[in-house]
């Protein structure tokens, strides 16, 4: 028994680095493994290991002396910088990103530790964890325990990641907090006068302390998540307003110039061979004005989705009925229609050739209520988020439309709803006027 306490006393030091690692892969599963990724993994943990085997017996200081206390320190620092070099060989990430990462697996590492002495205050865990095998056994069930929990916490930041560890300010803050609690955490370590109420008393403190630089960490990174969609989507607004103005202005010039070649025409009439006429008046007809919704802002979008889906074989029907949207924003009507039959336009092109291509948009205001639905065929399964489909286009704007249009449903007070069903997609939103 004391040969397996000296044992677990010197290959401590490694341990602590195999149990720093398991806790980086809690969030570095989302980060660009570099080629050749699980040989860099191991190999770069073995060679960690092997350098802090001689640690314990040469470098680790017992007792509360200024030395003891500096080794007590220096050890975690070296195997946090261990983990930082494992991480750095086997991730194509930068240094922040690898430095905020490094510094999260370390923290659940240490809160692990932290509930094990927790635990050992009981008198069975005690006795246990003075046993050969029990050393092991309770270090599995501590660390394994603390490394479930924080997996499915930190899961949701991570599933979506989007860049947001690459950034200097998180990371040094989150290396600062690190070393800060490691030489907290030192100041009393081996004690012998320290009573078992100062041990629970300093456990408890850590796992708190340790929980909530984690909290900061990943509040932090969801706020700098949330700013960035913010931007984006003021991003997209402006671009939407400005491709609304343009089109609007394209669509009023082509409406200019279509009444004055049918004049034109008029004036040939007895001139020219009434055969000619028609060809010309044919020739022309595809700038008329295609739809006649009753509202400026969807007759200026419909012409130009129109147009698009003639080009690309796809039947638009549309039966919108004179229907009242005189409640809505013309800016927040034109980002609506514009970003559903956007994604439905290149959702029918993806279909193979041969496929029934087609889309159907509808709408009807009974009272206050202003219901929109629209659906189309897809090639595909959709991948849904918080109940939002996820489109493979362009990473910068990935969703974004769908977003925008969510939040505009929500602005009205309103809902928005997918759904797919087999090779269908139905579209609902529903709006209500103040």
């Amino acid at each position: 028994m004391e040969y397996m306490a000296e044992w677990y006393r010197l290959t401590r030091s490694s341990t602590l680095l195999l149990q720093s690692v398991i806790g980086l892969m809690l969030v570095s599963y989302t980060l660009n493994p570099r080629a050749h990724f699980p040989l860099r993994l191991g190999l770069g943990t073995a060679l960690g290991f092997l350098l802090l085997l001689p640690v314990g017996k040469y470098l680790y200081v017992p007792g509360t002396s200024a030395l003891a206390i500096l080794s007590h320190a220096a050890v975690p620092v070296l195997v946090f910088l261990l983990l930082v070099a494992i991480t750095w060989l086997s991730y194509d990430e930068t240094l922040w990103t690898v430095l905020f990462t490094a510094s999260t697996g370390y923290i659940a590492q240490d809160i692990g530790g932290s509930v094990k002495t927790l635990l050992r205050q009981f008198p069975l865990i005690d006795l246990i964890s003075r046993q050969q095998w029990g050393i092991l056994a309770v270090d599995v069930l501590c660390y394994g325990a603390v490394y479930v929990l924080l997996f499915f916490a930190l899961r949701p930041f991570l599933k979506n990641r989007e860049d947001h560890f690459d950034n200097r300010g998180k990371a040094l803050f989150s290396v600062w907090v690190l070393l800060l609690c490691i030489g907290m955490a030192r100041l009393t370590q081996d004690n012998p006068a320290r009573n078992q109420l100062s041990v629970i008393a300093e456990a408890l403190f850590q796992v708190i302390l340790d929980v909530m630089v984690i909290a900061v960490q990943f509040g932090v990174m969801e706020q700098a998540r949330l700013t960035s969609h913010v931007e984006t989507m003021r991003e997209l607004v402006h671009q939407q307003r400005v491709q609304y103005e343009a089109s609007k202005e394209s669509a009023q010039l082509i409406n200019e110039k279509y009444h004055d070649l049918k004049h034109l025409l008029k004036s040939f009439r007895g001139t020219v061979p009434q055969e000619q006429l028609d060809r010309l008046k044919q020739s022309i007809a595809a700038y008329e004005r295609p739809a006649n919704s009753g509202n400026e802002v969807l007759d200026v979008l419909l012409a130009e989705k129109i147009g698009i889906c003639q080009q690309r074989n796809i039947v638009l029907t549309c039966s919108l009925g004179k229907t009242d949207f005189s409640f809505v924003e013309e800016l927040d009507l034109y980002s609506l229609f514009q970003n559903a039959l956007s994604n439905a336009i290149n959702a029918v092109s993806a279909l193979p050739e041969g496929a029934e291509r087609f889309i159907t948009l509808s709408a009807a205001r009974d009272g206050n209520m202003l219901s929109i639905h629209m659906e189309n065929p897809c090639r595909e399964d959709i991948d849904f988020v918080n109940g939002l489909p996820q489109t493979q286009g362009d990473p910068n704007w990935h969703g974004f439309g769908m977003k925008s249009m969510n939040r505009i449903a929500e602005k009205y007070n309103g809902m928005l709803t997918v759904e797919q069903r087999g090779k269908l997609f139905f579209l609902d939103i529903l709006l209500l006027a103040p």
